[in-house]
């Protein structure tokens, strides 16, 4: 069993600068899979790209045989940053490019201001744009304007900062393309620091295939030039399964099916306070991958609950799988246990921990109850 590239795409937001959210990059995900149905699928454009946070992700949004524009001044032209809107560095961006994207005979890096650009330079393929380079006016409404020139019809532009009181130079420049073009790009989605738009004409009903799709709580529907919009406000991450899921191919959290299943010794416990217990769980791969074992690698462990299910202490002990199953192998660990100092009646919550990847039940596998009375 392997990390999924959305699994290890995840560990890249503790490692490389920038100020992208992994939402975000679901989201561009998510509507780019529900455009993609429609057959608008294409090149793909990165205005800014500092180190390569968010461009990992852009990259996996274009169409079969597609190239990655990525455009940004580098630390060569930063005399050109007039707004002070981030510094790249190119030697990091294609480091970092390459830990998830080994092949970048893809990629067209442009070390240029946006500015200087023309739908000459590109062309008129695009299916998808990021804008995340100048922050001022002028060079927002130059980005825009740029971007719905090259896009295909129904392509998709997202931009930073609309609503970041630090740069508002990003709004004043959208309002003035809106005005200058209306009804050319319409809001669809604004959520984790991003606007994301589509080129019209385009296909109808997108936003309420993504609501079918991803039913979000706290979801809202807000007019934004005149145009309804959903404005998202819970984790698009919370619906996904991230180990089954592919950029291309979004699974919700449950679809894989079980990949463990526990059955312990016994389904109740008693304790002292404090007392160590130790508790003989079966643990059955019912995956079709291979379980990974190893100190530090798979364990098995629990959360401590209350009766009403509340969660009182989240981290335990583990008990590491130090043989691999194939699947359809099981095998029986001695689950070791720290009875709460505070006598009372308590739940554990028995789970299985891919360290530094996931907690089973955060991709929908079943975890299993067993009572504890503290004495």
């Amino acid at each position: 069993m392997k990390p999924s590239f959305l699994q290890v795409y995840l560990a890249a937001f503790h490692e490389i600068e920038g100020w992208f959210s992994y939402d975000a990059a679901l989201l561009f995900m998510a509507y780019n899979q529900l455009l993609a149905g429609h057959g608008v699928a294409g090149d793909v454009l990165e205005i800014g790209v500092h180190h390569g946070l968010s461009t990992i992700a852009t990259a996996t949004l274009r169409g079969p045989d597609g190239k990655l524009y990525a455009i940004d001044l580098f630390e060569n032209l930063q005399k050109l940053n007039v707004s002070g809107s981030g510094e790249g560095n190119r030697a990091l961006f294609e480091h970092n490019m390459r830990r998830y994207h080994p092949d970048l005979d893809f990629v067209r890096t442009i070390a240029r201001p946006s500015s200087e650009l023309t739908p000459g330079d590109l062309g008129a393929s695009f299916s998808f744009c990021h804008i995340d380079g100048g922050h001022s006016r002028a060079e927002t409404l130059h980005d825009l304007e740029l971007c719905h020139q090259i896009l295909l019809p129904g392509g998709m532009v997202a931009l930073d900062d609309y609503f970041n009181p630090g740069f508002p130079g990003v709004s004043e420049g959208a309002v003035e393309f809106m005005l200058g073009h209306p009804g050319a790009l319409r809001p669809l989605a604004i959520g984790y620091n991003k606007v994301l738009f589509q080129k019209t004409p385009a296909p109808a009903g997108l936003n309420a295939e993504f609501s079918r799709r991803f039913p979000l709580p706290d979801t809202t529907t807000v007019r934004m030039w005149d145009t309804p919009a959903l404005l998202l406000k819970s984790p698009l991450r919370s619906l996904i399964d991230l180990n089954a899921s592919t950029p291309k191919r979004f699974l919700p959290l449950g679809a894989a099916g079980p990949r463990v299943r526990f059955l312990p010794a016994s389904p109740s416990l008693r304790a002292t306070a404090g007392q160590a217990l130790s508790l003989p769980v079966t643990i059955t791969n019912s995956s079709r991958e291979r379980l990974p074992a190893g100190e530090q690698v798979c364990g098995l462990s629990y959360h401590v609950l209350d009766q009403k299910g509340a969660t009182l202490r989240h981290d335990n002990e583990r008990t590491w799988l130090l043989t691999a199953l194939d699947p359809g192998d099981g095998c029986s660990l001695d689950l070791k246990i720290s009875a709460p100092k505070i006598p009372g009646k308590y739940r554990l919550e028995l789970d299985l921990v891919w360290e530094g990847v996931m907690w089973f039940k955060d991709v929908g596998n079943p975890t299993i109850m067993v009572d504890l009375v503290v004495a």
